[in-house]
């Protein structure tokens, strides 16, 4: 199947509906034949993996290039250079094709770079040849900002505000939360978040950080496994699981899913008291304050020591500078 020119609403779609897989390490077959693994993207294919730009036939923009060394690839004709900025953003200086600036893949990047069109970033994680096999990382899609003639290097910029402008332009502030906060996680975290960010759009960020924890942990308990989801025709599915920040909102706790575990309300209310705490192996801590109240019926002591259910997705497991944060400013150790 043939990828045949694109319109730019069409090329937002596959980028948000892709951004569950930021960080995520997928194999060539998805890439190469993304229709039959994921078909929620819309197109037949992420990259064709034949060489690093790849642009669908009939379009004059490149959908997506690949960087085999900005992961650390041990063998590489290029030396493409990935950076996290301050700005939450990161830039990556991306080598042009060798040969003519005229070639077809050389002139759709500088498409990309004269229309402001966002274009799709891999990078080799585990080379070809490699005993378990090759493997991708998904950085997400880039605005390329410059092009540097002397040094043959493209300019691109990820996680940039510039993109949620071009994703605005066609989907709600909701997806353009869920946008963002999915692709934050190719970056370090952050113990705080600015509150003027947060501000701007925080009905929409609440709900998406909600839809991204409920649905990396399934709709249940990291504690206990509970569940209770109950779908409904034309309305939102009624579910008890809630979306619980590790660093609470009211800390400056950022909106970034390494913050956020699932609880069912009990274990959410007890972990946000300090009851429990989460240790740096994932599992369970009870507060010795626990066992000198009065209860009845209050399960949490079976779960000492047991060990949290983990997210669909290992880039979203909690961070362990959330988790210390938790540890030793809301635990109660005595």
């Amino acid at each position: 199947m043939t990828l045949i020119k694109m319109r730019i609403e069409e090329r937002i779609q596959a980028f948000m509906a892709l951004a569950k897989f930021t960080g995520v390490n997928v194999t060539s077959q998805f890439l190469r034949k993304t229709g039959e693994h994921f078909s929620q993207a819309g197109i037949p294919r992420v990259h064709n993996l034949a060489e690093g730009i790849y642009k669908p036939a009939s379009d004059k923009y490149a959908f997506c290039i690949w960087s085999r060394s900005a992961a650390g690839a041990d063998r590489e004709v290029y030396r493409d250079q990935f950076q996290p900025q301050d700005d939450g953003s990161w830039t990556m200086i991306y080598a042009a094709k060798e040969g003519s600036l005229e070639s077809a893949s050389n002139r759709s990047l500088l498409a990309c770079l004269r229309d402001k069109v966002p274009v799709m970033v891999i990078v080799t994680s585990r080379p070809h040849g490699h005993p378990e096999g090759a493997r991708y990382k998904i950085l997400g899609p880039a605005v390329i900002e410059n092009f540097d003639v002397s040094s043959r290097g493209f300019m691109l910029r990820g996680c940039s505000e510039l993109i949620s402008q071009q994703i605005e332009k066609y989907k709600s502030a909701y997806d353009v939360a869920l946008y963002s906060l999915r692709n934050c996680l190719i970056m370090p975290f952050q113990l705080k978040e600015a509150r003027s960010k947060y501000q701007i759009n925080k009905e929409a960020r609440e709900k998406a950080f909600r839809t991204i924890i409920l649905e990396e942990y399934r709709c249940q308990c990291a504690v206990c496994q509970s569940k209770f989801l109950l779908k409904q025709n034309g309305d939102e599915s009624i579910i008890e699981a809630e979306a619980a920040h590790i660093i609470p909102v009211e800390e400056h706790g950022p909106d970034d899913p390494r913050n956020g575990l699932s609880f069912c309300r009990r274990h959410h209310w007890a972990f946000d008291t300090g009851l429990f705490t989460i240790t740096d192996s994932k599992a369970v801590k009870l507060s010795p304050s626990v066992l000198r109240a009065e209860r009845r019926r209050f399960d949490l002591e079976e779960y000492n020591g047991e060990a949290l259910i983990g997210p669909a997705s290992d880039i979203c497991r909690p961070a362990e500078e959330a988790l210390h944060w938790h540890q030793s400013k809301i635990f109660k150790r005595y």
